[in-house]
């Protein structure tokens, strides 16, 4: 088979008639498949290490990076793995080889899609998308939390599958919150509309407008106004809080920086805190700016992760 075909499909460039002879290939036999999934992991790595040699160059890349996103010593961190699926519909069979990025605790990643769309990825997030969109729709697939700016396209749907739910959109600005631990689901819309239908009860489906936020409770879609817009600022790398409960804090730092807190101290029960903290600049530095502003002390077992409050 000539790789230049191969790599022609990873690309996403490949004609309807390459496709099928690549697809015939793979079926053949065992043997062509784990070829093909050795020149699929050389190909992601190639990226990541062009992005290594490159990284100031955002239009190089479809890794884009400031000073508040990940440092290039963090790449390695970074898993970007691929797979291969045969997509069958209307008669025909498709070819798509897929990307999975999972981010880092205490990381984020920006990516662009082939359609040019644009995805912030946060801390503990795990997002897969095809090198290139079939004619019919755009598919991704994501655990954790991200902010989309989708490229308009009607008579092209993109379709973001969480945990819980599935938002539905042509062209917008929005936020999906769906960890897979927490089994909780939120999005959040600034500008265009999506349609959020619940995986569980399908007949469960809302259209949201800008400003406002739908979120799963007790099985059910709920639809609030958005009322702190600082919240979607951890794509600039910031934490922002604005009279938070101690207890709600840790929460999110729990899911920012994947640790366990555990809270002893019963005077912190009714404090209320505000301020912004960079994610860059770690849990125990973020902590210890909170003790200035009251009393507690913080203990940490390094063989469970798990942080004390006391």
């Amino acid at each position: 088979m000539d790789k230049k075909i191969i790599y022609r499909v990873f690309k996403g460039r490949a004609s309807g008639k390459e496709i099928a002879i690549v697809r015939q290939w793979v079926e053949s036999n065992p043997g062509n498949r784990e070829e093909y999934m050795r020149e699929r992991a050389l190909f992601d790595a190639i990226q990541l290490s062009d992005f290594a040699s490159t990284y100031t160059t955002a239009s190089k890349s479809i890794f884009r990076y400031t000073q508040t996103w990940l440092k290039i010593a963090a790449v390695v961190a970074i898993l970007l793995s691929g797979s291969l699926y045969f997509l069958t519909g209307n008669k025909q069979e498709e070819l798509v080889a897929m990307n999975t990025i999972t981010v880092p605790a205490g990381q984020r990643v920006n990516i662009v899609l082939s359609d040019g769309t644009e995805v912030w990825l946060n801390s503990r997030s795990k997002f897969t998308y095809p090198t290139s969109f079939s004619k019919k729709q755009r598919e991704v697939y994501l655990s954790g939390e991200a902010f989309f700016d989708v490229t308009k396209n009607d008579k092209k749907k993109f379709i973001v599958h969480a945990n819980t739910c599935e938002v539905e959109v042509l062209g917008t600005r929005f936020n999906v919150e769906s960890y897979e631990a927490t089994g909780e689901f939120s999005t959040s819309l600034l500008r265009g509309s999506v349609r959020i239908t619940n995986s569980a009860h399908p007949s469960q489906s809302v259209i949201l407008k800008p400003n406002n936020i739908a979120s799963v409770k007790g099985g059910k879609l709920e639809v609030k106004p958005i009322t702190d817009y600082d919240h979607y600022r951890w794509t600039e790398g910031l934490i922002c809080f604005k009279d938070a409960g101690f207890k709600q804090l840790m929460k999110r730092l729990e899911k920012s920086f994947d640790v366990r807190i555990i809270i002893e101290n019963k005077n912190l029960e009714n404090y209320a805190c505000s301020g912004k903290f960079r994610i860059s600049d770690g849990i125990d530095a973020l902590l210890r700016i909170l003790q200035k502003d009251t009393n507690f002390l913080v203990e940490k077992d390094e063989n469970t992760n798990i942080i004390y409050i006391k």
